[in-house]
């Protein structure tokens, strides 16, 4: 046995790689050595005396007895591959005794297919004189054969074999390829952003067919109320094969066969015999022919949203596949769903994030001294050390194993192993550090090598790196109570915690809820990015202002809400102010810090802390409507004192502008109220320069093709910022069209002659003389006047021009 042990485990170690466990090869090994064997016992019968012989015949039976109680096929071939000794358990396959098999040729026993297999991978084996090892499927059997020389009694070579079904070890291995395909279906489904609905349903339809291994596919949406289907989404193989075109009206329920089975049933639908199915109703010659067939509703809320179909497969569908493809399909029904519910809302759903990482497992096989004998690949990258490095060091050199807490220790599942000669599984809080330092959290498994009379002789220990699922998890958990842009907690975090400190003990419980103002002005400026500075800035502030205690969430968009346990209303209203002070204190390109506040408290046990919540909102929503007005005519203001103050040329241009509309105005007999509007509007019109450089709205240089597309946009700019406010709505209309040409050919939206308001015309025209009388051309500062003469017509309102020639040059008006 002693020989058996070292012969098997020269077998268990480069083998591995073929992707079979150490065991696997061992009792192949054992196969192959009781033939090897029974070869060696048949020659020495020859020199035996009939005593020994008589020993020998006693020792064959025992050895025989040995491998018929082996329920792997086991046989010897001589020369000419007729079959000299085979075990009752092939025997039983091929439908034979024993002795009906001796004696004979594959070819005289089977029908040719398979004696033509059999023959191959016995010529290789005999004639290359090396073990061979195959896996051949036939007729829906996987079998693993192993197959070797062995030197006859008569001097001649003939053929051992060990053949081992691995059917139902494939059809394992395959169902747990389809988990892992799922899980990751699921996955790309929660993490990936699709740009519709449509593209998600599309991508998870392909996935589905491939999955389930169909050929063809559909989604067909169903309305519960109606009772019908709608066209939905078919697979690209169905467009491909199918001539007559997919459905392209309604389908009432009671009007549809197999389409409306799975609905009527309310339950999934498997038909491996199409033909013969009695719900069968025919089809078009064109339309494709179906074998196989395979439908499920999808439910959601108790409600049949959709169904989905799959058709075709080469093999029979099983139940496996129906719960594959209604996880998935169902997967992302409900992806799709949380989608539209976080848009409704306005605020952010957390993501349900499954992860599973298939990583290759790494594995060390140590002698029975914990010697390094073997590495694989991954082993060797885990450790950092290769396989010659490591074999014959101590396993604890190559694997170090370490506790992610110092203060404690890891049990080292080799040293114990060796002491009980049990297998061993590793908890999950070791840390392996290779040998350049480099740290992976791990999970492992160590399983004991038995020898000779069942002593323990080495140790195979598999382990596989799960430092990016702790991260991942980490993560997710992370993610599920806060909120990604502000890091502060989430909506759904604060509803657990507004439920767990409502407690006596925690009375007073102030709530103080709050909206940013200004964060639609400033995503519509200067753009989402600054929006989210405003609302990171603001977060900040409450993290500095407020206590460890209190928990800060975002409540969705632009609301916040603090909950502040052992605060009185006074006491809330102090930190309510200097949240506003704090914030109003900081900028975000243009926009101040501003907030409107409500605040409410709970003093007795009796209350309902939802009742507070909601009183703290409704005043929060009073206070913002008070204020509103206020607050956006500060917000212009503000914005106005900056863009003058970075850019006084803008200002002085803005002024002698004003002054030329009012006089032009005035000689044009305006009313006072709308003469009034002409100057404010005239102040502000080129307000929406604000999202431009200085350099380019000064033109010291030529703007690029990028900016002068940006300068164009300052009317609508500016139409949005004046359009915020009640006192300046008025003026947004005129701001925006102040670019319009005469001849249409203006921007933004190419409004033609009187189709531009009067205004706007006044405003263009005042506008164009000034940025030419005080251009740094020379040549156009001292022909302003005949330039704008000249644009009369195309450019500008022939009849404002002359007004203004004639006000400020008399003898040009003509």
């Amino acid at each position: 046995m002693a020989l058996a042990t070292i012969f098997l485990r020269s077998f268990a170690a480069p083998l591995n790689g073929g992707g079979f466990p150490p065991s696997f090869y061992i009792i192949h090994g054992a196969a192959i050595l009781l033939l090897c064997a029974l070869a060696v016992l048949m020659a020495f019968h020859i020199r035996l005396s009939k005593k020994a012989g008589r020993k020998l015949e006693y020792g064959n039976k025992l050895l025989l007895s040995f491998i018929n109680a082996e329920n792997d096929f086991i046989y010897l071939k001589d020369e000419n591959y007729k079959y000299v000794i085979v075990n009752e358990a092939y025997a039983r396959f091929c439908g034979r005794r024993p002795e009906e098999l001796i004696g004979h040729d594959d070819y005289e026993l089977f029908e040719k297919p398979l004696a033509d297999i059999r023959r191959k991978t016995d010529t290789e084996a005999l004639d290359g004189g090396r073990l061979t090892e195959n896996i051949v499927d036939y007729r829906g059997n996987t079998s693993v054969i192993t197959k070797f020389p062995v030197t006859l009694s008569n001097g001649r070579r003939g053929l051992g074999a060990h053949i081992r079904d691995i059917t139902k070890e494939r059809k394992h291995d395959k169902n747990q390829a389809k988990l892992l395909q799922r899980a990751g279906i699921l996955i790309h489904l929660t993490s990936h952003e699709f740009k519709s609905a449509h593209e998600q349903l599309s991508y998870v339809l392909q996935q589905a067919v491939e999955l389930t291994e169909s050929k063809y596919g559909y989604i067909i949406y169903y309305d519960e109320d109606a009772k019908a289907f709608t066209p939905g989404l078919w697979s690209a193989s169905v467009i491909q094969d199918c001539k007559i075109g997919s459905p392209s009206m309604e389908y009432p329920l009671d009007c549809t066969g197999l389409w409306g089975e799975a609905v009527r049933r309310r339950t999934h639908i498997i038909i491996n015999d199409f033909e013969s199915n009695p719900d069968k109703k025919g089809y078009p010659d064109e339309h494709i022919e179906l074998k196989r067939f395979m439908s499920a509703p999808i439910v959601i809320d108790g409600r049949i949203v959709a169904v989905v179909g799959m058709a075709n497969k080469e093999e029979d569908y099983e139940e496996s596949d129906a719960m594959n493809l209604i996880m998935v399909v169902g997967g992302a029904w409900q992806a799709i769903q949380r989608k539209d519910v976080q848009e409704q809302l306005h605020y952010e759903r957390n993501r349900y994030l499954q992860t599973l990482i298939s990583i290759g497992d790494g594995v060390m096989i140590t002698d029975e001294t914990g010697t390094v004998e073997m590495l694989n690949g991954v082993a060797q990258k885990l450790t950092g050390w290769t396989s010659e490095e490591a074999r014959g060091r101590p396993y604890r050199e190559v694997f170090r194993l370490s506790h992610e807490d110092p203060s404690l220790t890891v049990e080292d599942p080799v040293e114990k192993v060796l002491k009980t000669g049990r297998i061993h599984e590793l908890g999950n809080h070791a840390i392996l550090t290779s040998r350049s330092g480099r740290t992976y959290y791990l999970e492992d498994s160590a399983a004991p090598i038995f020898g000779d009379g069942g002593v323990c002789e080495g140790v195979v220990l598999v382990f596989r790196d799960i430092t990016q699922k702790r991260e991942q998890r980490k993560k997710i958990e992370y993610l599920s109570y806060h909120d990604q842009l502000t890091g502060l907690f989430n909506r759904s975090f604060f509803e657990e915690e507004l439920t767990r400190l409502d407690t006596e003990r925690n009375l007073p419980i102030s709530i103080l809820m709050g909206d940013v103002n200004g964060l639609k002005l400033t995503n519509d400026i200067f753009g989402h990015v600054y929006g989210d500075e405003l609302l990171k800035t603001l977060a900040s502030v409450f993290r500095r202002t407020c206590r460890a205690d209190d928990i800060i969430a975002r409540w969705g968009g632009d609301e916040f809400v603090i909950l502040l346990p052992k605060t009185s209303k006074k006491d809330a209203e102090g930190i309510a102010m200097r949240i506003r002070d704090d914030f109003a204190s900081r900028q975000v390109r243009a926009i101040k810090g501003s907030i409107s506040m409500g605040i409410a408290c709970k003093t007795s046990l009796n209350q309902d802390i939802s009742g507070v919540l909601g009183d703290a909102e409704e005043l929060m929503y009073s206070v913002k409507t008070l204020e509103r007005d206020s607050v956006t005519d500060e917000e212009i203001c503000s914005l106005t004192e900056l863009f003058y103050r970075s850019n006084p040329n803008e200002e002085s241009h803005s002024k002698r502008v004003l002054e030329l509309c009012e006089m032009i105005g005035a000689e044009m007999g305006l009313s006072g109220v709308e003469l009034r509007r002409l100057k404010e509007a005239a102040y502000y019109h080129d307000i929406g320069k604000i999202i431009m450089q200085p350099e380019v709205i000064n033109y010291k240089r030529p703007p690029s093709e990028q900016e002068l597309a940006d300068l164009k946009k300052h009317p609508v700019v500016g139409y949005r910022i004046l359009n915020s406010s009640d006192r300046t709505v008025g003026l947004a209309e005129v701001v925006l069209a102040h670019h319009e040409h005469w001849n249409g050919q203006g921007y933004p939206k190419g409004l033609t002659g009187e189709e531009i308001p009067l205004l706007a015309r006044i405003i263009a025209v005042a506008e164009r003389y000034d940025r030419l009388k005080n251009s740094y051309d020379k040549s156009e500062a001292d022909n302003a006047a005949d330039i704008i003469k000249s644009e009369a017509g195309t450019l500008l309102d022939p009849q404002i021009v002359r007004i203004l020639l004639g006000i400020i040059h008399p003898h040009a008006a003509n």
